[in-house]
């Protein structure tokens, strides 16, 4: 053994012990009067048996003795039975940790209009470990190496707060706390300097209540454009819609596709569709094509008399070019298009790109590049519902 001491990490001391080589351990606990027995197996002492004095808050002393030639004895003169939790140091496994086990002394709820704040003080510090299920709509706060405080326990398994909330221990070592997310709402978990509280705040998410009509453009015997490579634009357009769905629903959004698989549908059809669900917006999602391969770059079409479709083409192309870095072709009006005319909301036409140039075709099959379209679309449509003519 090289070293025993206390560390300060949180409010109550840790123990450690420092050795040459990985730790093997055996504890015991005994009572009237309270010790805890540490065996350390194949350790020697390098010098006399000693006493390590103990601290304020719970342990009395600390002895150390060789208990046979392969084994060390540390006993713990506890003033008080505590919950200890004893294991190797996670960065150094030649390095065992003692301490007393967290307690989680508060869990209160603070509405705040439709959302609110959940805010939990520990003991100690709450090593945290959050976990959404979107099937249940709820958050899960994993609390390892920590107990219910007395004045929890009661609340341990029952709804609190009108069941906003509830608290459980999994087992003697863990807390778990549930929490409700409300359709269309986000969440954020943050914690304060020494890690000992913490808040988990829930708001309205930045498109809830926003119904969002996503038009994959052509489907089913029309492929669209073609790429030299066989690329159909159908497919290309199906798949980023779909990606963005699931972008839009996690900001909140009620999200309509006009198709959802490999079909055809005649553009009035989309439009009544559209019309019918009494969308906030209509984004009909294309990849562009040219006999010149060289031609590239984003094209947003709107109607020219709709002035709140070239504000959303304006939030989009600012949002989506930030992210792409694309060359920009331009915001460009027509009154030929059936959607953006027939359309009773904003509506506009999103070209991604040209299949036809085979660069961009390259960038347009990635992940990668879908991701940093449907964010930017997504961060584009946050923009134009912040502004007035997007209210």
């Amino acid at each position: 053994m090289k070293d025993i001491g206390f560390q300060l990490v949180s409010a109550v001391p840790e123990i450690y012990v420092e050795t040459s080589g990985p730790v093997q351990y055996k504890v015991d606990f005994l009572m009237n009067p309270h010790r805890l027995i540490i065996d350390l197996w194949d350790v020697t002492l390098t010098g006399p048996a000693l006493t390590v004095p103990g601290n304020e808050t719970w342990v009395k002393s600390i002895r150390v003795s060789q208990f046979d030639p392969q084994t060390i004895r540390l006993v713990l003169d506890i003033k008080e039975p505590r919950n200890c939790v004893v294991g190797i140091d996670e960065t150094n496994p030649a390095r065992l940790l003692i301490k007393t086990m967290t307690e989680l002394l508060e869990a209160t709820w603070h509405p705040d209009g439709d959302g609110g704040r959940l805010v939990l003080k520990g003991s100690g510090r709450l090593p945290a470990e959050p976990r959404y299920d979107p099937k249940t709509g709820k958050l899960y706060i994993r609390i390892p190496q920590t107990k219910l405080g007395d004045a929890l326990q009661a609340a341990a398994g029952a709804d609190a707060a009108g069941s906003v909330f509830k608290l459980r221990e999994q087992d003697s070592s863990t807390v778990e706390v549930e929490l409700a997310i409300p359709r269309g709402h986000d969440y954020s978990v943050t914690w304060n300097q020494d890690r000992r509280e913490i808040t988990v705040e829930v708001k309205n998410a930045p498109l809830s209540g926003k119904v969002i009509i996503l038009d994959p453009g052509h489907g089913g015997a029309d492929a669209g454009a073609i790429s030299p490579s066989g690329l159909r634009e159908k497919e290309l357009n199906l798949v980023v819609a779909l990606r963005l769905k699931q972008k839009l629903e996690a900001l909140g959004a009620e999200v309509l596709l006009t198709r959802e698989d490999d079909r055809y549908l005649w553009l009035y059809d989309r439009v009544a569709i559209a019309n019918r669900a009494g969308g906030a917006v209509l984004l009909s999602i294309h990849a562009n094509n040219h006999d010149n391969r060289k031609i590239h770059g984003l094209e947003i079409w709107h109607h020219p008399d709709r002035s709140e479709s070239a504000v959303l083409a304006k939030a989009l192309a600012e949002a989506v070019l930030a992210r792409t870095n694309q060359h920009f072709r331009g915001i460009m009006a027509s009154k030929d298009f059936v959607l953006p005319r027939e359309a009773q909301m904003p509506a506009v036409i999103f070209e991604m790109g040209f299949v036809s140039n085979q660069d961009e075709e390259k960038l347009l099959k990635t992940e990668e590049f879908q991701d940093k379209i449907t964010d930017g679309i997504s961060q584009g449509l946050i923009a134009y519902f912040h502004t007035p003519a997007g209210q």
